[in-house]
């Protein structure tokens, strides 16, 4: 048997944001008495142990750190993965009450139950069992800190507590749990998802559209990324074809007739595909894409709009306007991407001052 009771209290503290003399005076003790806990110079009386857990929001043993060092363990859960996925879910009930007796503390036994009793609630139609399993996967949560799959995390975790209310027809209180820990807008996706699926329309409406610019921002990410992993002439190729879709899409962002900042980025990939050409030897197409480039960045500094009034599905609501670092406007933006890249340089460079005196 193992304790690891002075790294738990501290890593329980640290977890729910809170400083030892706040933790002090919660529990009713000294901070001398949290550091000497946390240092492992003493231990808390068994009042206080309850207490910790229970402000903890965990059990005594969790908060112990009790193991029981069992080889059994990923046997079982091999087992209860097998009868999940074979719908096996009379032997699978055993098996999982057999894991949640054995190790009531393992993040990985109290997560996987919570998984084979989704999967039975979703197939069987059973409420009961769906409510199980939205139980465990919050007290998985407690349990996050010994997980060592880089695949789960805590917003998978959440998701799938949202959409285990979704199918118990609780729509407003998986919202209310979303909103409750949409960092940076990671849940406006599924906020919206489920929001439709309500009477709160102009809502739902409201956080597909934040969802449909961040899908933006993450093709343009996907696509610079791309671009700078291409190393061989094929890789170079599929970056151009790549840098092709993603335009298309962008494209298809701005109302007809206006301009967006959409329409900036926009600049900026066709003269990183004018670039690609270029490395490639195909002069011909890189000036196709260096003029379109440059017609589209004319256009954006001839009236500039970082807002998102001009972009398809715009709800109406304020959303802070947009910023980027591709230049002071776009065409010095442009220039600046020919300059910087030496190796095809010589052969935009030339076309894009052309351009610039048939304009002066």
């Amino acid at each position: 048997m193992e304790w690891k009771l002075a790294e738990q209290i501290r890593a329980f503290r640290q977890e729910k944001g809170m400083t030892q003399e706040r933790l002090a005076e919660a529990v009713g003790v000294t901070v001398g008495a949290v550091s000497k806990w946390e240092s492992g110079a003493s231990v808390p009386e068994l009042s206080a142990l309850v207490e910790l857990a229970s402000l903890f929001g965990t059990s005594v043993d969790a908060l112990i750190g009790y193991e029981v060092p069992d080889n059994a363990l990923p046997a079982l859960l091999r087992r209860l993965r097998a009868c999940r996925d074979a719908h096996q879910f009379d032997e699978g009930d055993e098996i999982a009450g057999r894991l949640l007796r054995c190790y009531p503390n393992s993040f990985e036994a109290v997560y996987h139950a919570a998984g084979f009793y989704y999967c039975q609630g979703l197939t069987q139609a059973e409420k009961q069992e769906m409510r199980r399993a939205i139980a465990l996967y919050e007290r998985s949560l407690a349990l996050l800190s010994q997980n060592t799959d880089p695949e789960i995390g805590e917003i998978s975790i959440r998701e799938s507590i949202v959409n285990a209310r979704i199918s118990l027809g609780e729509e407003k209180e998986g919202v209310r749990e979303l909103k409750r820990h949409n960092d940076n807008g990671i849940y406006d996706s599924l906020i919206g998802t489920t929001l439709a699926y309500t009477d709160r329309k102009d809502e739902a409406r409201h956080y597909l559209f934040r969802s449909y610019l961040r899908l933006a921002a993450d093709l343009v990410h996907l696509a610079f990324g791309y671009v700078n992993t291409a190393e061989t002439p094929d890789a170079q190729k599929k970056a151009l074809e790549l840098l092709d879709r993603v335009l298309y899409f962008l494209d298809g962002m701005t109302e007809p007739g206006r301009v967006s900042f959409v329409t900036k980025v926009e600049a900026s990939l066709l003269t990183v595909s004018a670039h690609l050409c270029a490395g490639l030897g195909q002069n011909a197409q890189a000036e196709t894409y260096l003029r379109r480039a440059w017609e589209t960045a004319e256009r954006f500094d001839a009236a500039p709009d970082y807002g998102v009034t001009a972009i398809h599905f715009c709800c109406g609501d304020p959303l802070p306007a947009a910023f980027d670092d591709i230049g002071e406007t776009a065409v010095r933006g442009v220039e600046r991407f020919i300059k910087e890249n030496e190796e095809t340089a010589p052969v935009l460079w030339p076309l894009w001052e052309g351009w610039s005196h048939e304009k002066a």
